[in-house]
Protein backbone atom coordinates (compact mmCIF):
# COMPACT_ATOMS: atom_id res chain seq x y z
CA UNK A 1 0.00 0.00 0.00
CA UNK A 2 1.26 3.49 -0.86
CA UNK A 3 1.59 6.34 1.60
CA UNK A 4 -1.01 7.84 -0.47
CA UNK A 5 -3.64 5.25 -0.54
CA UNK A 6 -2.66 4.78 3.33
CA UNK A 7 -3.43 8.33 3.83
CA UNK A 8 -6.68 8.19 1.69
CA UNK A 9 -7.84 5.15 3.77
CA UNK A 10 -6.95 7.01 7.40
CA UNK A 11 -8.96 10.23 5.97
CA UNK A 12 -11.67 7.92 5.22
CA UNK A 13 -11.77 6.06 8.54
CA UNK A 14 -11.53 9.46 10.18
CA UNK A 15 -14.68 11.14 7.94
CA UNK A 16 -16.94 8.17 9.05
CA UNK A 17 -15.64 8.74 12.43
CA UNK A 18 -16.36 12.49 12.39
CA UNK A 19 -20.10 11.77 10.74
CA UNK A 20 -21.19 9.09 12.78
CA UNK A 21 -20.43 11.27 15.85
CA UNK A 22 -21.79 14.37 14.55
CA UNK A 23 -25.12 12.54 13.92
CA UNK A 24 -25.36 11.21 17.56
CA UNK A 25 -23.67 14.24 19.16
CA UNK A 26 -27.29 15.45 21.09
CA UNK A 27 -27.27 11.84 22.37
CA UNK A 28 -23.66 11.76 23.19
CA UNK A 29 -22.75 11.87 27.15
CA UNK A 30 -18.84 12.96 28.07
CA UNK A 31 -17.42 9.32 28.17
CA UNK A 32 -18.75 8.80 24.55
CA UNK A 33 -16.85 11.88 23.65
CA UNK A 34 -14.00 11.24 24.88
CA UNK A 35 -13.96 7.98 23.23
CA UNK A 36 -14.01 9.75 19.78
CA UNK A 37 -11.14 12.28 21.01
CA UNK A 38 -9.21 9.28 21.40
CA UNK A 39 -9.99 7.88 18.28
CA UNK A 40 -9.41 11.18 16.64
CA UNK A 41 -5.83 11.26 18.56
CA UNK A 42 -4.90 7.56 17.64
CA UNK A 43 -5.45 8.64 13.43
CA UNK A 44 -3.89 11.70 13.82
CA UNK A 45 -0.86 10.32 15.02
CA UNK A 46 -0.93 7.70 12.12
CA UNK A 47 -1.28 10.53 9.62
CA UNK A 48 1.23 12.71 11.08
CA UNK A 49 4.64 10.62 8.67
CA UNK A 50 1.99 10.90 5.66
CA UNK A 51 2.57 14.90 5.65
CA UNK A 52 4.52 14.92 3.31
CA UNK A 53 2.26 13.03 0.73
CA UNK A 54 -1.00 15.61 1.77
CA UNK A 55 -2.51 16.85 -1.47
CA UNK A 56 -4.69 20.34 -1.77
CA UNK A 57 -7.96 17.63 -2.41
CA UNK A 58 -6.92 16.03 1.25
CA UNK A 59 -6.20 19.46 2.61
CA UNK A 60 -9.99 20.42 1.86
CA UNK A 61 -11.34 17.45 2.85
CA UNK A 62 -9.46 17.99 6.24
CA UNK A 63 -11.12 21.50 6.19
CA UNK A 64 -14.44 20.08 5.71
CA UNK A 65 -14.11 17.69 8.51
CA UNK A 66 -12.76 20.47 10.79
CA UNK A 67 -15.79 22.42 9.93
CA UNK A 68 -18.44 19.23 10.78
CA UNK A 69 -16.56 18.82 14.13
CA UNK A 70 -17.61 22.61 15.14
CA UNK A 71 -20.77 21.06 16.14
CA UNK A 72 -18.89 17.99 18.07
CA UNK A 73 -17.03 20.87 19.87
CA UNK A 74 -19.80 23.29 21.07
CA UNK A 75 -21.82 20.07 22.31
CA UNK A 76 -18.66 19.41 24.42
CA UNK A 77 -18.69 23.25 25.26
CA UNK A 78 -21.77 22.89 26.59
CA UNK A 79 -21.28 19.76 28.63
CA UNK A 80 -18.30 22.32 30.05
CA UNK A 81 -20.71 24.91 30.58
CA UNK A 82 -23.26 22.36 32.34
CA UNK A 83 -20.59 20.75 34.52
CA UNK A 84 -19.24 24.17 35.92
CA UNK A 85 -23.20 25.34 36.51
CA UNK A 86 -23.43 22.29 38.60
CA UNK A 87 -20.02 22.61 40.63
CA UNK A 88 -21.46 26.37 41.30
CA UNK A 89 -24.45 25.28 42.43
CA UNK A 90 -22.59 22.71 44.63
CA UNK A 91 -20.54 25.20 46.20
CA UNK A 92 -23.49 27.52 47.24
CA UNK A 93 -25.30 25.25 48.28
CA UNK A 94 -22.39 23.86 50.56
CA UNK A 95 -21.64 27.36 51.90
CA UNK A 96 -25.68 27.60 52.85
CA UNK A 97 -25.00 24.67 54.47
CA UNK A 98 -22.45 25.56 56.56
CA UNK A 99 -23.52 28.70 57.30
CA UNK A 100 -26.51 26.87 59.28
CA UNK A 101 -24.48 24.07 60.46
CA UNK A 102 -21.98 25.92 62.62
CA UNK A 103 -21.07 24.28 65.85
CA UNK A 104 -21.55 26.48 68.60
CA UNK A 105 -17.96 26.90 70.55
CA UNK A 106 -17.85 24.48 73.21
CA UNK A 107 -16.29 27.03 76.35
CA UNK A 108 -18.90 29.51 75.45
CA UNK A 109 -20.65 31.51 78.60
CA UNK A 110 -24.35 30.57 79.50
CA UNK A 111 -25.91 33.21 81.96
CA UNK A 112 -29.19 32.50 83.14
CA UNK A 113 -30.66 34.89 85.25
CA UNK A 114 -33.45 34.37 87.59
CA UNK A 115 -35.72 36.24 89.59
Amino acid sequence: MTDHEQLTGLLTKYAQLVAHTAAQVKDLNENQLLDFVDQRDVIAKEMEPLQSVITDKHRAQIQELLQTEMVILERMQDIKQEASEWLERRGNIRSQQSAYQRSYAIDGTFIDYRN
